[in-house]
């Protein structure tokens, strides 16, 4: 009775301790994601597009992947729990490995720059580097994924256990659901790091190591072409803090009918966000306009409030000169949406647009590619597949280069580009398993469905 306790307790006690971490995460990035949209998003919450409040929903989800994992963990059979036990440390270890050589690299290359451009520099490089863990995920998952399963599956396989697991009357696909399962939870965190936080991160890796701390020429120029008006703030803030105030401001509004002609002109010491108002206070200002134009005296004002339709998030972030793989999804669709951009510009945001959902998915055509490279029934070593399965994940790589290219120019239809090389990797996963596990190259193969469909075409009617 005790031991049947203490095995029920070791099968829950996970999900139960991820229940906890998933509650107290949700409840600490909600929050500061809601109040980071405030100082972003134009206009009031309740007008935010549907894409923009789907930010804290994948918040809230990824908070609680690891119970969902934990719970389909404590479902499973004995078998099943074994090959997740063996996929997960693995792909955590490759994971880990990865990322701690990424850190170490990029810290070596850019110790002066941190020295140089930080005030504080321990403390600023943590926050620094906490923001680049959506970036660096984005870059390894699918390449982590791949190697865990390369390992488990060889490891499995060369020890002889699938063998048995197989003469146990489960099918060789059957056993590899756990990896699938778990793969697919890892496909979504790369998916929804993908559709914000991880283009926002390579933006702030541009913005905070920009000039340096003594620097006083680094003028951030916003232009809203719509709305016809220009920005220039000579001491913006820090990038995550956008609430600060701006420093040295100056803002000019020109004429819609007449170009170039500037209708009003505010120069101030310093502008704040109220975000309770959705307007901008511009302190120590000074005013012009047609009429203080014509009198040859500007209007100062301690505290002026104007409602215009910029945040501060946007103002300090230049997105209108970045490329279309450095912006988040919601700012892509809201620019495809505005209508605001060329015809080559909105297919580069369209290509992107398509590639971001094929690339969660290839993650999981790479898990499929490790299933006949890894495994082996036979007296040979499975180091041939396993070179093979990474020569593919690299020149899948470079597909993803080439193919949106040929997107974004017009060759190929923005969707076409994109898939295209999740296409082909399935047909050479269907070609691996047929002729690596079955033992038969691709002609045998041909050969023998031909002789079916001749079979089943002679049969009477």
């Amino acid at each position: 009775m005790e031991v049947g306790i203490n095995s029920r307790l070791k099968r829950w006690l996970p999900a139960v301790l991820f229940l906890l971490l998933g509650v107290i995460l949700s409840a600490s990035l909600v929050p500061n994601e809601l109040e980071r949209m405030q100082w972003e998003i134009p206009g009031m919450p309740a007008s935010y597009p549907v894409e923009q409040k789907c930010r804290p929903v994948f918040l809230s989800v990824m908070s609680f992947l690891p119970f969902i994992g934990a719970m389909a963990y404590a479902f499973m059979d004995t078998l099943a729990r074994y090959v997740s036990r063996v996929f997960i440390s693995t792909f955590l270890l490759c994971t880990a490995i990865l990322t701690l050589i990424w850190l170490l690299a990029d810290f070596t290359d850019n110790i002066e720059r941190f020295r140089s451009h930080f005030d504080s520099p321990l403390a600023d490089t943590l926050e620094f580097y906490g923001t680049q863990i959506p970036m660096v995920m984005n870059l390894i998952l699918p390449y982590t994924l791949l190697m865990g399963a390369l390992w488990t599956l060889s490891k499995l396989s060369g020890s002889s256990e699938l063998t048995g697991m197989i003469q146990s009357g489960r099918s060789l696909l059957r056993l590899c659901l756990p990896v699938f399962f778990y793969a697919s939870l890892v496909a979504l965190v790369y998916g929804m790091c993908g559709f914000h936080w991880a283009p926002n991160a390579s933006l702030y890796r541009q913005l905070m190591l920009k000039g340096s701390k003594n620097d006083t020429s680094n003028t951030l120029i916003y232009n809203n072409e719509i709305g016809k008006r220009i920005w220039r703030i000579a001491r913006p803030p820090v990038l995550t803090r956008p609430g600060d105030p701006l420093g040295d401001v100056i803002v000019e509004q020109f004429s819609q009918e007449s170009p170039g002609r500037v209708i009003n002109r505010i120069e101030a010491e310093r502008a704040t966000w109220d975000k309770a108002s959705a307007s901008w206070i511009f302190h120590h200002a000074w005013l012009r306009n047609d009429e203080t134009a014509k009198a040859h005296a500007d209007t100062y004002s301690d505290e002026f409030r104007l409602s215009i339709e910029e945040r501060p998030f946007q103002l300090i972030t230049p997105l209108q000169s970045q490329r279309p793989d450095a912006l988040g999804t919601t700012t892509i669709l809201d620019h495809l949406h505005s209508r605001a951009n060329n015809a080559d510009a909105r297919r580069q945001l369209r290509t992107e647009w398509h590639v971001r959902i094929a690339k969660v998915f290839s993650c999981l055509i790479l898990v499929l590619i490790a299933i006949p490279s890894a495994v082996t029934f036979q007296r040979r070593s499975p180091m041939k597949g396993i070179g093979i399965a990474m020569l593919l994940a690299a020149f899948l790589l470079f597909l993803y280069e080439v193919c949106p290219s040929l997107g974004a120019a017009g060759v190929l239809p923005s969707w076409l580009s994109a898939w295209l090389p999740n296409f082909l990797y399935f047909g050479v996963f269907c070609y691996m398993f047929r002729t690596q596990l079955a033992h038969r190259s691709a002609m045998e193969w041909l050969a023998d469905f031909r002789e079916k469909h001749r079979s089943k075409s002679s049969l009477p009617a």
